[in-house]
């Protein structure tokens, strides 16, 4: 990847997504795949031309990268999203490494360059974002309707949020640490 990529949260709910190969991460992409709502194939074949025809998005999951600089031209002409795990010059996206808490999601990215480093930032994030930022969240999604109702000039809004968030103190419980 020449440019840098641009971050975004995919919704991949009833997307067609098709993991090539059998190696050791196939099956945690698939599922996480099927864990995101996409409708998943799961090749365990070696990848033919043609195999990429109809899906969104593509990933290569096998020991073997022969094949990734063919499976990576086709998905460029069939407009796929591809990644070839572990091979980032046959890629057009990388995957982060994650963090969850109920909606909250960090995801740190070194775009491809060190996974390791990624993983390390974020068990560090992990450990300051425990579960009461999901807690938070949830009760945000019950009042956002609410102030968008009493502050209907986006500028209002954002400054009233802004000080909500600024005004909380979540704090991590010995149980959660």
């Amino acid at each position: 990847m020449n440019t840098p990529p641009y971050p975004v949260m995919l919704n991949l709910g009833g997307r067609p997504c098709l993991v090539v190969g059998d190696g050791r991460e196939a099956e945690p992409k698939v599922r996480e795949l099927e864990a995101a709502g996409a409708r998943v194939t799961w090749l365990r074949r070696p990848w033919q031309p043609g195999d990429l025809a109809g899906y969104f998005l593509a990933i290569a999951a096998d020991d073997d990268r022969s094949h990734n600089a063919a499976i990576h031209a086709e998905a460029l002409r069939c407009n796929v999203l591809f990644n070839a795990l572990d091979d980032p010059p046959h890629c057009q996206f990388y995957f982060p490494s994650v963090h969850r808490q109920g909606d909250l999601v960090i995801a740190v990215s070194t775009n491809g360059k060190c996974p390791a480093l990624a993983v390390r930032i974020k068990e560090r994030l992990a450990a300051q974002y425990g579960p009461e930022y999901a807690k938070f969240l949830t009760l945000a999604a019950s009042l956002r309707q609410k102030i968008a109702a009493a502050f209907p000039q986006f500028e209002t809004r954002k400054r009233v949020w802004y000080a909500l968030v600024d005004a909380i103190r979540l704090e991590r419980t010995q149980t959660h640490a």
